[in-house]
């Protein structure tokens, strides 16, 4: 009997045989030389054949296979990654539409509800703020240590109000710069819209789980922002803060110069976690799939993608197993036992020279037996796939020679 896609992807509990793809999207899904620049400014323009080949013969991988699902976890929030797919649809290309997203790096998840290829349709935006996995932040409550989202949202906002000066509160759906996100999404807009006030303060739409802050360049609320996160921490929420001067993906006017755009700093507030990845990213949603396939004895395959910093907690093989307290423990002959049962294979697109010492760390330590656990993609390599296609094709091979049951029935 032969089972139709559709089928297969509605029914979340068919056994064996099943692949889940949860990869990053810049640099890893969307190859580098497509990137924003390219595919949002055209500068260069879109080399469109090669464009259509590469995304062509995913796409038909993905629908002939027919029991594969594809996630894409990004940097970016909901709707800088609806921009950048409107701006591939205006293009008139197209990719294959994720089943589901996750944003700003383990964020909210969406799923897509539309029967209809997002390319082909009229939809303005690929996924909706209706389309959030409310069952996913359940799922991942356990991992979160004293974090509610929609609480500390509240406390972020009524000191934002109760701020000496009185500032004006905007809600940018990007700090990034309007050269970027054309229209009315950033902050720049907001800032030429209201004559380039300075008395102002500024939260990113993130959704539930993180709070991105930010104001003109020497503003006194800067400071003020900066203290929030001990605010937070005194009324007994676990968080992680980062702060980074002249980031790169904040662009604010300064007291100085009010009508000049340049890079801000961001006050970026997210949950603490349990375990050996203390900070909510990419990695929880994988080690939930994982999970689920050990404990339903599903002898399904989950294949993680990533190229960059960002990505390491997920492609690290040693954090999906609970016993393993560390990755040196790969170096323990009844550790590896443990690597043998984890339904995972972790894909690496080499882009730069920057994580070679880790990625070579990884390749010995995870493909001890000769079973290739983790993949890199290395157009500079012929002893290597040139494209993340092709590492996946690998990958299905790989997991077939240990797991017999996937191997009859993908």
């Amino acid at each position: 009997m032969k089972i139709t896609q559709v089928s297969l992807l509605s029914n979340l509990n068919f056994k064996a045989g099943k692949t889940e793809i949860l990869s990053d999207f810049d640099g890893t899904f969307m190859p580098k030389e497509y990137n924003h620049d390219v595919i949002c400014n055209g500068n260069p323009p879109v080399d469109r054949e090669s464009f259509n080949s590469y995304f062509g013969a995913f796409g038909d991988f993905l629908k002939n296979d027919g029991k594969t699902a594809l996630t894409i976890s990004t940097g970016r929030n909901l709707f800088e990654f609806n921009y950048y797919m409107r701006c591939i649809k205006q293009q008139g290309l197209k990719i294959p539409s994720p089943d589901k997203l996750i944003i700003t790096n383990g964020g909210d998840e969406f799923i897509r509800h539309s029967k209809k290829d997002y390319f082909d349709s009229n939809e303005s935006a690929m996924f909706k703020t209706s389309d959030r996995n409310k069952s996913k932040n359940d799922k991942l409550s356990p991992y979160i240590i004293s974090y509610d989202p929609k609480r500390v949202s509240q406390t972020v906002k009524k000191n934002l109000h109760e701020m000496k000066g009185s500032p004006v509160v905007f809600e940018p759906y990007t700090h990034q710069g309007s050269f970027g996100y054309r229209g009315n999404m950033t902050l720049q807009h907001k800032l030429e819209t209201n004559n380039f006030p300075i008395n102002y303060v500024s939260l990113r739409n993130d959704g539930y789980n993180q709070v991105r802050l930010t104001a003109a360049n020497g503003s006194p609320f800067l400071e003020e922002l900066k203290k929030i996160p001990s605010v937070l921490s005194e009324e007994g929420y676990e968080i992680s803060v980062k702060v980074q001067e002249a980031d790169d993906e904040t662009y604010v006017n300064s007291i100085s110069s009010p009508r000049a755009i340049e890079r801000g700093t961001s006050v970026n507030i997210k949950p603490k976690t349990r375990g050996k990845v203390q900070t909510l990213d990419k990695f929880h949603h994988a080690k939930l799939i994982s999970d689920e396939i050990t404990n339903e004895g599903s002898n399904d395959l989950l294949i993680v993608c990533g190229d960059g910093k960002n990505d390491i907690d997920m492609l690290d093989l040693s954090n999906y197993s609970d016993k393993m307290t560390s990755f040196e423990d790969f170096s323990k002959e009844e550790f590896r036992e443990e690597v043998r049962k984890i339904p995972v294979i972790a894909i690496f697109v080499r882009n730069s020279s920057s994580l070679d010492d880790k990625i070579a760390q990884f390749e010995k330590a995870f493909n001890f037996d000769g079973i290739k656990r983790f993949i890199v993609v290395d157009k500079e390599d012929a002893s290597r796939p040139d494209t993340l296609l092709d590492a996946i094709k690998k990958a299905q091979e790989e997991y077939s020679k240990i797991n017999l049951e996937y191997k009859r029935n993908k």
